[in-house]
């Protein structure tokens, strides 16, 4: 008679996606300054270029998968237009004399419609 701690224990194999590994090459400044072209056409196809000086790694040459602009509302550093086709156009009247340009300026936006 077998216990259960006697069982001998079936290996499940791991269900895990496979992690695609980013091909990174180091390249030193005199090869980047020699093959340059080279080196770029390396970045078009999906490769990472570590720069080393003096074999320590100073830079990184990374390809473009995105624009700056995606990047950007991506991480918060600029917020899209609410309305994006309005056309700005400069106040019209004159400047009165007795009010200060802040004070016309903040009359100027109560009465603007955004």
């Amino acid at each position: 008679m077998t216990t259960a701690a006697k069982k001998p224990k079936k290996s499940v194999p791991s269900k895990k996606a496979p992690v695609a590994k980013e091909v990174t090459k180091k390249v030193g400044v005199r090869e980047l300054r020699q093959s340059a072209s080279k080196i770029l056409d390396q970045v078009k196809d999906g490769m990472t270029i570590d720069i080393t000086e003096h074999g320590v790694p100073v830079a990184r040459i990374v390809p473009i998968t995105r624009s700056l602009y995606e990047e950007y509302l991506e991480n918060g550093r600029i917020i899209p237009a609410r309305n994006p086709h309005r056309v700005f156009t400069m106040p019209e009247g004159k400047i009165s004399k007795g009010k200060q340009l802040s004070e016309i300026l903040i009359e100027e936006r109560r009465a603007a419609k955004f």
